[in-house]
């Protein structure tokens, strides 16, 4: 305690950022400060204690600190280092998955869209984050009916490209800037139209295709008017129906909170032109203080996290309370407001706290979201947490009944599947107490077995699993193979081979669904509605899905390379590219000359053998 003493006579009295150190530097808690000296010491010395002070300080070892030239700047700092250190005691964002985010390559000649799940700084622009990625990725679709943005990676030049073009370009979903069908400047202004679409601007869009609509009417050119008129209906089919809208049309972020436990919900509801366009889910972690200031401390760093990440910010923020120095973060919000719109929009981000009208009846939507779905996530845990313990319950039968030395809460399964001898292949899964561990997953092609003989294959598979670059490694409880006396025997033999005869494995035969076990002539037999018996059932019946699946996609594989074979000039590496550009045969049957030609390695004599062979009668 004399250290810190010591550390508590050096603060200056300067704006900055603290960090309090446990045993062995590990940080523990981060804060920013517009005095370092009087915040740090209200810890330690106030006559109102700190809502961490009980139950962090007895831990705090040192104190260290930065000095910054102003308020924004220690926000800036204080948020980058809760992201380096992740102290304990801070409160951090945790999103309830992966938002997925549109990058746009605007350092490019010609930009492509493509659905990431990340942002970096590889000078592209980023949209979003958008909450559903499949409705991101059927939107992107959709729009290039009538933008039409490549989604390619190629790599092009603003000019002199002399690429082949593809199956989009054919179809109208891509103006060709790969065979520079298009100019940079005729391009630029449909990325553009697209950027102010996912940005929400939508009416700008629909007004600048109307009067492109309107232009080509007066010209007589009726072609193009309606294929305005069908980007315009695309595009209003695109945009949800909206239940909130507001003739003053700004952009705005309605935040609503709420809190059970240790945990709490941050629901983000997105008004863009005054349309409520979508919402967001967030949960917060480590909430610990239980003061009456925890509203705004978990306001305050949300908003710090959230919008530090954030590819877009609007003009207003709407919150249900006042949070911590809302001066400097309307400050800070507005110069990354500024950054991220390359000086667009310079105009100051303001916080306001709504005490009555629209923008409080929106707040309270946004509580009420953010309850629900609390309530709703509580509920969850406690019926996994009910369906977790009746499985470790059953773990426990399951030990007793077979006389196990612990608890099986790691069980490997094993299965074997084929078609006679054709392509052979085997399965393990695993279980963590009761749960599936697909990461732990695996598949096997039989190497040495010819011909139909599932023990030798089993024993294959159980030697190559147990092999000495395996042992020690995550070793089951309990082995179950698929099988009865003959599987089993064949695997205890190479158990004993590898000198891990101690596993404990059984075998479960199909027939009558009987438990096998070593050195015991008569199987274990339960009743068919036994929980214990669902159990290994489950977890057998795991292993034949995944070994079938493995096998069904061997054959279909199989059965593409030997019709691709029969074509004449049709090796190895033109059967890879058809089958890589069309996906399979079945469109590969259907492409025509020109859809073969978009290929490069399909020449005109290729393409035509390719096309009879689909189409002409087979003598």
């Amino acid at each position: 305690m004399s250290q810190i003493t010591h550390k508590l006579t050096q603060l200056p009295p300067k704006t900055g950022v603290y960090l309090m150190k446990g045993a062995e530097n590990v940080v523990l808690y981060i804060g920013k400060a517009n005095s370092l000296r009087d915040r740090v010491r209200s810890y330690f010395t106030g006559s109102k204690p700190h809502a961490l002070t009980a139950l962090m300080l007895p831990y705090v070892r040192d104190i260290d600190f930065f000095i910054t030239s102003n308020e924004v700047e220690a926000l800036i700092l204080e948020n980058n280092l809760i992201k380096k250190y992740q102290p304990l005691y801070n409160i951090r964002l945790k999103d309830d998955k992966g938002y997925p985010y549109l990058r746009v390559t605007t350092n490019s000649p010609f930009p492509a869209l493509k659905v990431v799940n990340r942002i970096s700084e590889d000078g592209a622009h980023y949209l979003g984050p958008f909450v559903k990625s499949n409705a991101l990725r059927k939107t992107v679709k959709d729009l290039t009916k009538v933008f039409p943005v490549r989604t390619c990676d190629l790599d092009l030049k603003p000019s002199g490209n002399n690429h082949r073009v593809c199956l989009d370009y054919h179809i109208g979903r891509c103006g060709g800037p790969c065979a520079d069908f298009v100019t940079p400047e005729e391009y630029e202004k449909i990325v553009k139209d697209v950027m102010r679409f996912f940005n929400g601007n939508t009416t700008s869009v629909i007004k600048s295709l109307v009067q492109k609509m309107e232009t080509a009417v007066a010209h007589l050119d009726f072609e193009n008017a309606a294929k305005y008129r069908d980007q315009i209906t695309t595009i209003q089919q695109a945009i949800n129906p909206q239940n909130v809208e507001d003739p003053m049309a700004e952009d705005e972020d309605i935040l609503g909170i709420a809190r059970s436990g240790k945990r709490m919900c941050v629901i983000l509801m997105l008004v863009r032109e005054g349309s409520l366009v979508d919402r967001e889910t967030y949960f917060l972690s480590n909430i610990i203080t239980h003061s009456d200031t925890w509203l705004s401390e978990s306001l305050t760093a949300f908003i710090q996290q959230h919008y530090s990440e954030a590819a877009f910010i609007p003009k207003f923020i709407i919150l249900p309370t006042e949070i911590d120095s809302p001066d400097t973060i309307q400050d800070w919000l507005t110069v990354r407001r500024n950054q991220l719109t390359k000086g667009k929009l310079t105009s100051q981000v303001k916080l306001q706290v709504p005490k009555r009208g629209r923008k409080r009846q929106l707040i309270n939507l946004a509580q009420k979201n953010a309850q629900l779905i609390l309530e709703k996530k509580d509920a969850t845990v406690v019926d996994e947490q009910s369906r977790l313990s009746d499985k470790i319950d059953l773990l426990g039968d399951l030990q007793e009944l077979l006389n196990l030395p612990k608890i099986p809460k790691r069980i490997e399964g094993f299965d074997i599947s084929n078609l006679g001898d054709q392509l052979p292949v085997a399965s393990m899964v695993v279980a963590i107490e009761g749960q599936p561990k697909y990461s732990e997953y695996r598949r096997f092609r039989i190497k040495t077995v010819k011909g139909q003989n599932d023990v030798k294959m089993m024993q294959e598979v159980i030697r190559r699993r147990f092999n000495k670059s395996f042992q020690g490694h995550n070793l089951p409880d309990l082995i179950l193979v698929d099988g009865g006396k003959g599987q089993l025997n064949a695997a205890c033999q190479v158990l004993d081979e590898l000198e891990l005869a101690d596993l404990p494995i059984i075998g479960l035969a199909k027939k009558n669904e009987h438990i096998f076990i070593p050195n015991r002539s008569m199987p274990i037999v339960l009743r068919h509605n036994n929980p214990t018996l669902h159990l290994i059932q489950r977890l057998r019946n795991e292993a034949h899905r995944f070994a079938l699946n493995y096998h069904r996609k061997l054959r279909r594989l199989a059965l593409k390379k030997s019709v691709l074979t029969q074509i004449p000039m049709v090796g190895e590496k033109r059967k890879q590219a058809l089958l890589s550009h069309f996906g399979s045969i079945e469109q590969i049957r259907k492409a025509s000359i020109d859809d073969l030609l978009s290929i490069s390695q399909i020449d005109l004599k290729v393409a035509e053998n390719i096309y009879h062979y689909f189409h002409e009668p087979k003598a």
